[in-house]
């Protein structure tokens, strides 16, 4: 309920405009002087202040300069039996929200207050609003703040990590080369002495040596590309005869697969580190190999699309749901199947990176049960 408070040194006036009021379901309260409503500004919570402008000892503009100074919330209507143009001007350069002349009717009284009462309701609210935001902008900005201090300590664990894991790589890289090397001569020295079942055994020491020390590469070449600091002999390339001869390499390890190269051109031009290139196609080939079934089919094209030159890794395997497509390409991403989880190592990483060093862009099509497409560009040469 909105609070009034009527100063007037007559008491008639007083209690007429208290009536009045009250009767519009206002709560109200009275004074005869300013020095009473201000102890009972003081003591209450008041809305409107309707005073006399003509009071005893503190005059009704006093009153309302002491009012503005001390509760600039609460609003005023002045009150004169004066209606002079210097005594409104007076009022209202004091701050007065309105003002009315004696006699006061009951119409222009209610009509007043209610006027007053909403404008006070929409500046509370609009307070409210104001503190509201100002909260929010805080709490916002403490949220913010705090999002640059996680990033921060996000990027700083994430160069420890690189810097320890390139330390790990370097150290580990010589022993195994010289574990591969003995190992090697072990094998051509003990042929003659050793049985199948040991010669496999061997075999199968010498082949996981090799995939961790072409792991180990991987994570080199990795850091390398993400630093900017991978070394690139970007020329003319011929990708139709690169993508022949890769197939090609691959030849052993088809097994039953069918393997299809396609392209409109005998030869297709790309500007590219042919070595690179060569290694990125070789990954997508053996990725699809890895989960093409022994009866399906891979196919290899090369074309030339929205200006760039592009090159297909097509395969009838399982396939890869939307979900992963951008995962895939993470270090050691996995891509859940239907019966289990499968890494997909680091050659998919080195793929994207290594494409987007050379200007290119990598993506995959696949639906589950339908098999995929890894795709690459690379620009024309």
């Amino acid at each position: 309920m909105t609070r009034i408070l009527v100063v007037d040194d007559e008491q008639s006036i007083r209690l007429t405009l208290q009536e009045f009021l009250q009767e519009a379901g206002y709560h109200v309260e009275v004074a005869e002087d300013a020095k009473a409503a201000q102890q009972l500004l003081k003591d209450g919570n008041f809305d409107v202040v309707v005073s006399d402008i003509v009071l005893p000892r503190i005059s009704g503009v006093e009153l309302l300069q002491a009012i503005r100074k001390e509760s600039p919330r609460v609003l005023v209507i002045m009150m004169t039996g004066q209606p002079a143009v210097d005594t409104a001007a007076a009022a209202v350069r004091a701050g007065a929200f309105d003002y009315l002349f004696k006699p006061v009717p009951k119409e222009a009284i209610l009509r007043c207050v209610g006027n007053a009462a909403k404008f006070k309701a929409v500046e509370d609210e609009r307070l409210r609003l104001a503190e509201a935001n100002r909260r929010y902008q805080e709490d916002l900005e403490r949220q913010h703040q705090q999002l640059r201090d996680n990033y921060a300590r996000l990027r700083e664990l994430e160069t420890l990590r690189d810097n320890l894991t390139h330390m790990i790589i370097h150290d580990l890289r010589a022993p195994l080369s010289i574990a591969l090397g003995y190992l090697d001569l072990v094998k051509d020295h003990a042929a003659s002495k050793l049985g199948s079942d040991d010669m496999g055994y061997l075999d199968t020491i010498l082949m996981n040596i090799c995939r961790l020390n072409d792991m180990i590469g991987s994570l080199l070449d990795i850091s390398r590309l993400e630093t900017g600091n991978m070394p690139l002999n970007r020329r003319a390339c011929d990708v139709t005869t690169l993508a022949r001869s890769v197939m090609e390499s691959f030849d052993s390890l088809v097994e039953g697969r069918r393997l299809v190269f396609d392209s409109p051109s005998p030869s297709v031009m790309a500007s590219c580190d042919e070595e690179i290139t060569r290694r990125v196609l070789g990954n997508l080939l053996q990725n699809s190999l890895k989960f093409t079934p022994k009866d399906g089919s891979i196919r290899v094209a090369v074309s030339r699309k929205d200006g760039m030159v592009r090159l297909e890794v097509s395969d009838t395997g399982p396939g890869i749901a939307p979900e992963y497509h951008g995962r895939i390409f993470e270090k050691f991403g996995y891509v859940a199947k239907p019966v289990h989880q499968y890494s997909t190592g680091l050659g998919l990483t080195f793929c994207k990176l290594a494409v987007e060093a050379q200007g290119g862009q990598i993506g995959i099509e696949s639906e589950v049960g339908k098999g995929s497409t890894f795709w690459f560009t690379l620009p024309p040469a």
